[in-house]
Order: structure tokens, then C-alpha cells, then sequence
């Protein structure tokens, strides 16, 4: 409950920020032909998309800590937080990739939509819809931000993983461990009826669940 928890603020968090940033610069950037660009609008939609997941994935992280014999509900947490993870890594790489770009041409992609007899002194003027001294510093303030929030949304997805996949009780995560349990497990008698197994099961992972959270 408490990794779901993490999950839904650090989602909302990185969405305002990607909305901020899109707000104040990237709506203004909108030349198709500039590959640079091109790439930061990506990037940006790539990090909505990602912070959307992310909280999909913390709710059904919460959900699951209450209604925890859903074998469906078990596997949607399995599979949105590997979803979320993926998303978060790429949008990590895609924000560390924006801001190099950024460094090397000195934020020109930025300010293309302004005109400026000389580039190199900015001041405010009636073409750009901006502040030109200040969204250098922004954008970067702005990714920096973003991309520390998808590193965090990574591990805290990955810690979502491995307690969705303890409860699914899957095998090839544990090696060791794992075999020494299904040995064991075949050395004891199987009960009498099936539904005293599934509440055996059900109530197993329960415990499981509120130690690891």
C-alpha cells in the first residue's frame, strides 16, 4: 500500500511538471521541421504518458492491498508496474538525451520562434510569446526535475514488481530460494479439498503483502 502510495505523488508530481513545461515553453516549439524540436515534444508526451501509467499502476498497487485473492488484480500489478518501469527508464534516457541536446546548441531550438537581430543578447520583445532570458534556465529546471522523478518512479516501480511477484509466488525470481520452497512444498501432503488450499493461499499471501509493505 505504502509503494502505491509513492507511486500515485510522484506520478501527479512529474505530470505537473511535464504540463508546466509544455505550458510555458514547449507549446511555442512547434516546428516540425527541426529535428530538436521534434524530439523535445516526443519526450514531453512520452512523459505524460509515463506519469498517466504510473498512477494507474499505484492505484491498482492500493487496490490490491485490499482485496488481495484477485488473481487478476495480482497479475495487472505484475504487468502495469513492468509497463511503468519501461515507460519511466525511457523517459529518464529521453530527458538526460533533452537536456544534452540542450547544452550543445545552447537552447537555440528554444528561442526559435523568436527573432533576433543577434542571438546572443536576449532581451524581451513583442515576437516571442516568452520570456527569452529565462527559458534556458527553466526548460532546464524544469527536465532536471522530471528526470529525478523518473528515476524514482523506476524503483519504486521495480519494488512494485517484486511484491506483486512474491504474492503471484512465481518461481524464477527467487533461484535458490525458490526451489528449496517447491521441494518442500512437494514433501507435504496436499489437503483433502481445494478450497482449503485457496484460502491457505489467499491468506499466505495476505501476510506476505502487509510485511513487505
Amino acid at each position: 500500500m505504502k509503494t502505491g502510495l509513492v507511486l500515485v505523488v510522484l506520478g501527479h508530481v512529474s505530470f505537473i511538471a511535464a504540463a508546466i513545461l509544455h505550458g510555458t515553453v514547449l507549446r511555442y516549439v512547434t516546428a516540425p521541421h527541426d529535428a530538436v524540436a521534434l524530439q523535445y515534444c516526443v519526450v514531453n508526451i512520452v512523459s505524460v504518458t509515463s506519469a498517466i501509467v504510473v498512477i494507474s499502476s499505484g492505484i491498482a498497487a492500493i487496490v490490491l492491498s485490499r482485496y488481495l485473492p484477485s488473481t487478476a488484480l495480482r497479475w495487472t500489478v505484475f504487468s502495469s508496474g513492468v509497463a511503468c518501469a519501461l515507460l519511466s527508464l525511457t523517459c529518464a534516457l529521453g530527458l538526460l538525451a533533452s537536456i544534452a541536446v540542450t547544452f550543445a546548441t545552447q537552447g537555440r531550438a528554444l528561442l526559435a520562434v523568436c527573432t533576433f537581430g543577434n542571438p546572443d543578447l536576449l532581451a524581451l520583445t513583442p515576437d516571442c510569446p516568452f520570456d527569452p532570458t529565462r527559458v534556458y534556465s527553466s526548460s532546464l529546471c524544469l527536465w532536471g526535475i522530471s528526470l529525478v522523478l523518473c528515476v524514482t518512479e523506476s524503483v519504486f516501480a521495480v519494488r512494485c514488481i517484486q511484491l506483486a511477484h512474491q504474492v503471484l509466488e512465481l518461481r524464477p525470481w527467487w533461484g535458490k530460494s525458490s526451489h528449496h520452497t517447491s521441494v518442500l512444498k512437494e514433501t507435504q501432503p496436499r489437503p483433502s479439498g481445494s478450497s482449503l488450499l485457496c484460502v491457505h493461499r489467499c491468506r499466505r499471501a495476505q501476510s506476505l503483502w502487509r510485511a513487505t509493505t
